[in-house]
């Protein structure tokens, strides 16, 4: 199994004939204070396996090396008999973190990472409004 192509985004469609659109993608997030929860977004990865039905992790790994997420969600991709490559769309809603800086999203199979993608965390203060007269 290999790992073309992670991407993280605000929006993912996947059409009848298996395209996937992503809209918004990202590879940082700004923050008000910590801890904070993100908000929704959705993480694209396309793979190529042999047919068949295949299992991965997605993880979330702080900058310190820590996993992010207790119970990683097991995706199951379906890679038709007559194709090569797959994709899967995954829905990440309130992930919670605690540290700024550069976090991976990784995509695994069983203990192998088969690849990751950068998501910074960056403080952000607000801005005062200037006084009005």
């Amino acid at each position: 199994m290999e790992l073309h192509t992670l991407l993280l985004c605000d929006h993912a469609i996947t059409a009848q004939d298996g395209k996937v659109s992503a809209i918004g993608v990202f590879s940082q997030i700004n923050v008000a204070r910590l801890p904070a929860v993100t908000a929704r977004f959705f993480i694209v990865a396309v793979l190529e396996a042999d047919a068949g039905s295949h299992q991965v992790t997605l993880q979330v790994v702080g900058p310190g090396g820590g996993d992010l997420l207790p119970r990683p969600p097991m995706l199951t991709m379906q890679v038709p008999a007559n194709a090569r490559n797959a994709n899967i769309v995954a829905d990440l809603k309130g992930l919670q973190v605690r540290e700024l800086g550069r976090h991976r999203i990784e995509l695994r199979a069983g203990e192998r990472v088969l690849g990751s993608t950068p998501l910074t965390v960056n403080l952000v203060l607000p801005q005062p409004h200037p006084a009005t007269a």
